[in-house]
């Protein structure tokens, strides 16, 4: 039946080393039979292809709806009612035919649930079968709740999810805050909302939450970033912090604060407008124990170089605006122990295009083993097409590549470019 239920699915399945159906992967990939049951290589298949645990759960869905549909209960199922949960027998033309809902255990319901939000689990999927009760109602299954989030257009929130066992939570402004006091469980929480607001629901989960360990915060407008991260103080198990905003605005170029969460290992500034870096400087000698730092977007105004060395940093992504490459060169060598480094934005074509440096970067950071390019510049009266320019930078593994169409347009009697710089440049050693 199983077999005959697939191919009416025309799903693709990898072959079953155990039945030996076939499939439509490569013949080196490690092999798994979602329909039969025979799951013995499940672990490595889904380690190495993570994409195909989506697949596994879609299948065992379609098999539950498929059965649901054709293989009906003798009994009526109501709530919390596990005689219902029985396997039987249906009408003569399935005769020795059997509804596989009932087959999948709790590990499985526990991965087909991951794709759901908890709303919708505890509205439309909840006594369906005794381990999926199992998995939603049993504390001691330990199955901890992602993905809940509470905004205007949730109206109604059913009154068995175990907050307790939320561990993933987004809040957006307005929101009834007495849900967070009852998530003492949360590792990831996203507030999304003014500042003002922010900064209160922050001081409000601190002491509640001690086993946070990832705060995004999205909102419109920031007018002073060390008056929220002294907000954030109050929550020690911190690692990752996540701020994006529109507007990042500094009223004052005071950035002396209460010393921020010493262990936050993962440190992302996402603004539209451009920050102020010498500010932004200042602020970060207090992230001591920072390994990541995504920051954009920075301009090419007067940038003072370190003062100190970033000695735990090891993974940096900077959104430049025009920046030199010189800079870039002096702040790698501030951060003796990166690894790799990310570029996005708009740049000039000297050090980066035109006698490029890009291999003075590594000779600045000697453990650095990738650069990540993803940059934009403008060509003015001349072209990049010339051999001597691409020649090097293909050697490097990247690639320029003019933007043809609607970027180019004619100013002043000359035809401007835009032109795209992408690759990866691996460290090569002799």
């Amino acid at each position: 039946m199983f077999t005959q239920t697939f191919q009416m699915a025309k799903l693709s399945i990898p072959m079953c080393t155990v039945c030996g159906l076939n499939a439509d992967y490569e013949a080196d990939e490690p092999t798994v039979h979602y329909a039969c049951g025979h799951l013995e290589h499940s672990e490595c298949f889904f380690n190495h292809h993570p994409h195909n645990l989506f697949r596994y759960a879609a299948s065992y869905l379609f098999l539950i709806f498929y059965d649901m549909d054709h293989y009906q209960s003798k009994t009526f199922q109501t709530e919390m009612d596990y005689r219902s949960y029985d396997k039987t027998k249906v009408n003569s033309r399935f005769t020795e035919k059997f509804s596989t809902i009932h087959d999948l255990c709790c590990d499985i319901w526990e991965q087909i649930f991951e794709y759901f939000e908890v709303i919708d689990l505890f509205m439309t999927l909840r006594s369906i079968t005794m381990a999926a009760d199992q998995v939603l109602f049993n504390d001691n299954n330990g199955y901890f709740l992602r993905g809940l989030t509470l905004g205007v257009a949730v109206t109604y929130l059913p009154e068995r999810i175990p907050l307790y066992r939320i561990i993933s939570l987004t809040l957006h402004e307005n929101v009834d805050l007495k849900i967070i006091e009852h998530c003492s469980e949360l590792r990831s929480l996203k507030l999304i909302g003014e500042n003002e607001w922010i900064t209160y629901v922050v001081k409000t989960a601190a002491p509640i939450n001690s086993k946070l360990i990832q705060l995004t915060i999205i909102t419109p407008i920031i007018r002073s970033l060390p008056k929220l991260l002294t907000s954030i103080v109050s929550i020690p198990s911190l690692r990752r912090l996540e701020i994006h905003t529109d507007d990042l605005t500094e009223s004052s170029r005071d950035c002396t604060f209460a010393s921020v969460p010493l262990e936050i290992e993962q440190f992302v500034l996402n603004s539209s407008s451009i920050m102020d870096w010498n500010n932004l400087l200042c602020m970060l000698s207090k992230f001591f124990r920072t390994r990541l730092l995504n920051i954009s977007l920075i301009d090419c105004n007067h940038k003072s170089i370190p003062s100190f060395i970033f000695y735990n940093l090891r993974n940096i992504t900077i959104g430049l605006l025009e920046v030199s490459f010189d800079w870039i060169i002096q702040l790698v060598a501030t951060i003796p122990c990166l690894v790799k480094l990310k570029l996005t934005g708009l740049v000039e074509k000297d050090g980066y295009v035109v006698d490029q440096k890009w291999i003075s970067l590594f000779e600045s950071a000697p453990l650095l083993t990738r650069i990540f390019v993803n940059v934009s510049l403008q060509q003015v009266g001349e072209s990049y097409h010339c051999e001597n320019i691409q020649a090097p930078l293909c050697a490097l593994n990247l690639k320029l590549v003019c933007n043809d169409g609607d970027d180019c347009y004619l100013y002043d009697g000359q035809i401007h470019l835009w032109w795209s710089l992408r690759g990866v440049i691996i460290k090569q050693y002799s």
